[in-house]
């Protein structure tokens, strides 16, 4: 079974200040963590890189593309 992420708080006071690359990727669900590659959650490591355009542990071959 998959571990489910858990996210403190305060990391989401401070989402609108950070430039996260998850929330321009047309995987995303709705205005959620998840996402069609980490449906349980998507790892504060990987939301907070740059961008996702090589392999990360659990993607499945998904990485980011932009919403059209």
């Amino acid at each position: 079974m998959t571990e489910k992420h858990v996210w403190p708080k305060r990391f989401f006071t401070a989402m609108d200040s950070i430039y996260i690359p998850c929330n321009y990727c047309k995987h995303r669900i709705g205005n959620t963590i998840t996402c069609t590659a980490y449906p349980q959650g998507i790892p504060k490591e990987l939301m907070l890189r740059e961008e996702h355009d090589t392999p990360f542990p659990g993607d499945n071959g998904i990485r980011f593309e932009p919403k059209e």
